[in-house]
């Protein structure tokens, strides 16, 4: 007797996902042997019946590897009372505040997995803000257990340039010590000082000095302008310290869009910018397989469906004091199930 094929679930519809992105040699090539990691690093981030949004990160030279950030919709859990699959803790504290606040406040709540290390038990957790008006609740720092960074994120806060804005904040007391003394913040900095960063070095440099960075370097400095005359929107990250100024580690990114990956001219300055990398040595020849991994497929099984889709949303260099640059880039899936 034949078996009945079951419907889609969402484990399912995750082995799909990343059946789709590791195809045609890219597991080996883009994300090394960390599929089991980041597979029960999923199970254990599930709520409600909802689909979370996917974030895979991986490195753009070196050995392979893959870290998963899940990340769920406010929407998705709103006045309910959810709990992330076996979780407890800060973790459902989080989930707490998060799916009570109001609606134009919060966006996603995201657990980070460093699975490239095998560690699918301490994720980080960040918070997502819905826009440049909004700022970040300090609530969220106190249900995951960093109230004593409120005052530090302030300070941060009130130094940033004009036109920024904190997009989110993250958290990582669970990985260890050292990481229990900051947090995490992701600054927009806005098309006009995108702009003028491509035009005046000093002003680039007397922005980052305000939130801290006034030893940052010369290739550091010239790494982000080239990245600011880029068509695609600048981000800045920084590891926020007790006094409220940025750590010696900066990050800065630019965002794509689907659509940045069809257009002929987009994608050309796309493959400009990889290129740039790789003649640094942060990048070597598997940013060519990053363009493959944008697709839109349906999925049908036992009477439900969905649209898998997925596109390299980002790609960010990190300086670090002492050490070499490094760069890494994120793939974005989603779901949108129907019955």
């Amino acid at each position: 007797m034949a078996r009945a094929r079951q419907a889609l679930d969402r484990t399912s519809l995750y082995d799909i996902m990343y059946a789709l992105v590791a195809r045609g040699g890219r597991e080996a090539e883009l994300f090394g042997t960390c599929a089991p990691a980041a597979r029960e690093a999923f199970s254990r981030s599930l709520v409600g019946e909802a689909f979370p949004e996917l974030w895979f990160e991986l490195p753009l030279a070196g050995e392979p590897w893959l870290d998963l950030h899940v990340l769920v919709s406010y929407a998705d859990v709103a006045g309910t009372r959810a709990s992330f699959s076996r979780r407890g803790g800060v973790y459902a504290d989080a989930l707490s505040w998060f799916s009570s606040q109001p609606p134009h406040v919060v966006r996603q709540l995201a657990l980070s997995y460093d699975t490239s290390a095998g560690d699918v038990e301490r994720p980080a957790v960040q918070l997502l803000v819905n826009g440049s008006d909004v700022k970040v609740p300090l609530g969220f720092l106190e249900a995951v257990g960093r109230s004593d960074a409120m005052d530090s994120y302030r300070t941060f806060v009130r130094g940033m340039p004009g036109e920024w804005y904190a997009c989110y904040v993250g958290a990582f007391s669970r990985r260890d010590a050292a990481a229990s003394s900051w947090v995490r913040v992701e600054c927009i900095v806005g098309d006009v000082s995108q702009r003028a960063y491509a035009d005046d070095v000093e002003l680039l440099r007397g922005h980052l000095s305000r939130v801290g960075m006034a030893g940052i370097g010369d290739g550091a400095i010239e790494g982000i302008r080239t990245l600011a005359r880029s068509p695609f929107p600048l981000e800045l990250q920084f590891n926020v310290g007790p006094d409220g100024m940025a750590l010696p580690v900066v990050s800065a990114s630019v965002r794509f869009q689907p659509s940045d990956w069809i257009d002929a001219a987009r994608r050309d300055e796309i493959c400009r910018l990889a290129v740039w990398a790789q003649g640094l040595g942060l990048a070597d020849g598997r940013w060519r397989q990053l363009a493959p991994t944008v697709f839109a497929k349906r999925a049908t099984r036992a009477g439900s469906s969905a649209t898998l889709s997925c596109f390299p949303a980002f790609v960010k260099l990190r300086w670090r004091e002492g050490m070499a640059p490094d760069a890494k880039a994120y793939l974005l899936g989603q779901v949108e199930k129907r019955a």
